[in-house]
């Protein structure tokens, strides 16, 4: 026999049975840790499934968890994400290039302690130049003016991983060095 009664309580199979209106209650309860946040459909199904039984469990579960607001908003796997852009494969060296600041240096002896890098993703060649924490956008052009520039051409693009206001700062300062007829 599958089914007994022990103190006024329906079991199955030595798992409790729930009555269908406190169903919702209980899978809550599996469903919301107040440590480790939801689970999934599987764990908490698993949970349920040591100490409860009720027909058609899973199916039932699997509609709540599924319906589960929290879990629809805050799962990064149902976060719609944007598509990466690949970089552009360059077909000639200083073409693109990629730019960044390297800190936490040991200080060099005019007192720099920061390298700006400039990197070519056509050859992987790199232009090490030394100078301060408290570098400006200015200073950053003319550092790549003086470096880069006049040495291996204008590139087609510049990436760099500095905030919006450097950049837009940064790329008035650069275009204003490059001689240009205004006619």
């Amino acid at each position: 026999m599958d089914y007994h009664v022990h103190n006024k309580l329906l079991y199955h199979l030595r798992k409790l049975c729930v009555p269908q209106g406190e169903r919702v209650n209980v899978i809550r309860e599996a469903h919301t840790s107040l440590i480790l946040g939801h689970f999934g459909v599987g764990k908490t199904i698993a949970q349920l499934q040591r100490y409860y039984y009720w027909p058609h469990m899973n199916e039932i579960v699997s509609r709540y968890v599924k319906g589960c607001y929290m879990c629809a908003t805050r799962n990064p796997s149902n976060r719609k994400l944007g598509l990466y852009t690949p970089l552009p494969t360059p077909s000639h060296p200083w073409e693109n290039i990629s730019t960044n600041f390297v800190w936490g240096l040991l200080m060099f002896r005019k007192g720099h302690d920061y390298l700006y890098v400039v990197v070519d993703h056509f050859k992987k060649m790199c232009v090490l130049m030394p100078c301060k924490k408290q570098v400006t956008t200015e200073q950053t052009a003319k550092m790549l003016f003086h470096n880069v520039w006049v040495h291996f051409g204008l590139p087609t693009s510049i990436i760099s991983y500095r905030y919006s206001r450097f950049i837009g700062k940064f790329s008035v300062t650069a275009l204003a060095k490059i001689p240009c007829n205004k006619s």
